[in-house]
């Protein structure tokens, strides 16, 4: 086979390896009669791995046709399309616009736990690929870290938050909680001294 043919290992589209096969099969020119029988013949030789153990494991004799092999590949290994996809999606998630890097994490982490078969590498990646460059103090913060101690996986990720950037954004939160806190206790006082005011001793009174 040409050299560069695309060999299958199961991360890409199914759909996308038959195509390109097909493709490059019928640049080497053999005659329309010889082209079903050498798609079928020398498909073996474009998998490794799992897939060529798939490809050794199929009956002998299942299959006489390129037409059978490429639906039964490309229904064995529909799932590579879907982790393609999930990958896509968590690299679409960002950083959004005024809001802080613990917003971003916990949107991140509840799509990165329900993604399981996005490998810890690559959810790194899209994390790091999230955060927004011209955002807060702590985000710039958080990427000036990471590409000082690059991270390999979600833990370093994880740590590195809480090292750099929890304890800035608890102290951005606090001033706005101890300010909730004092109008609520001032509102309290003044409550409470209406109600002195209404409840306390009056006067002696004449009575009749």
């Amino acid at each position: 086979m040409p050299p560069y043919l695309k060999i299958y290992d199961g991360t890409t589209n199914a759909e996308d390896q038959i195509i390109h096969y097909v493709t490059v099969v019928k640049g080497n020119d053999p005659s329309k009669e010889q082209v079903p029988s050498v798609l079928l013949k020398k498909f073996g030789e474009t998998l490794i791995g799992g897939e060529l153990t798939w490809y050794s494991q199929l009956p002998e004799r299942s299959i006489t046709t390129f037409e059978e092999m490429a639906d039964k590949f490309v229904t064995a290994h529909a799932g590579a399309k879907k982790a393609e996809a999930r990958v896509n999606d968590i690299f679409a998630i960002r950083q959004l616009l005024g809001k802080g890097i613990r917003n971003f994490l916990a949107r991140f982490n509840r799509v990165r736990m329900s993604l399981p078969s996005v490998l810890e590498g690559m959810a790194v990646a899209a994390f790091q690929n999230g955060l927004n460059r011209n955002g807060s103090r702590a985000a710039r913060k958080l990427l000036s870290r990471l590409m000082k101690y690059p991270p390999t996986t979600w833990e370093e990720i994880h740590n590195a938050y809480c090292a750099e950037v929890r304890a800035d954004e608890d102290d951005l939160n606090g001033p706005t909680q101890r300010l909730t806190s004092v109008q609520t206790e001032s509102r309290k006082d003044r409550h409470n001294d209406g109600r002195r005011d209404h409840s306390g001793p009056r006067p002696n009174q004449d009575t009749h």
